[in-house]
């Protein structure tokens, strides 16, 4: 639909401040009275434009648990989300609209649930019965890094980002060889 993608690119193009009824009609090219028609509120349209996002991510969170190395492949897709800064507009809304923040807590534990899940499964397959730290550790590190790199990116602060990042393959290659395993 129109009047989300616009919902979209404004967050990504001028972040929440602009996310307003009047601007993301101007940039659907709609009069602002048609958005109160299709949408209740701006937040059930902002947990739409949201959920849009979580399905994208969902889609590449999948393939990355999918792969041969899927922690490395989920360490890399943390880092380097196509939509990261969106994720701060997110975070900004969701202090107005407690719709959205729900929904992000929701999608949270989902994304987290399946981490783990695959933290434990790598473990078993490898027979890796005492690893350097439990899964829901692994998970919420590895997922507390990527953010901090992929904010501090965002402003150009990347001072230490390759010392951290060269912690974590040392941290994953607890448990995935550096180089996939031959069946």
């Amino acid at each position: 639909m129109q009047l989300i993608e616009a919902a979209s690119a404004i967050l990504d193009e001028e972040g929440y401040p602009a996310f307003t009824v009047r601007r993301i009609a101007g940039k659907a090219g709609v009069k602002p009275q048609l958005l109160h028609y299709y949408f209740r509120s701006m937040e059930e349209l902002v947990v739409i434009v949201f959920q849009r996002s979580c399905a994208s991510y969902f889609q590449m969170h999948d393939e990355a648990l999918s792969s041969p190395r899927p922690l490395r492949a989920l360490w890399k897709l943390n880092c380097d989300l196509p939509e990261a800064r969106r994720v701060l507009e997110y975070v900004a809304l969701a202090k107005i609209y407690p719709a959205l923040r729900a929904e992000m807590r929701a999608a949270g534990m989902r994304f987290r649930a399946l981490q783990i899940e695959a933290i434990e499964t790598v473990c078993a397959q490898r027979g890796i019965t005492h690893p350097p730290m439990n899964a829901p550790a692994l998970a919420a590190l590895m997922s507390a890094v990527a953010r901090n790199i992929v904010i501090e990116g965002n402003v150009s602060m990347t001072a230490a980002h390759d010392d951290v990042r060269a912690f974590m393959d040392q941290v994953l290659a607890a448990y995935e060889p550096r180089q996939p395993v031959n069946p």
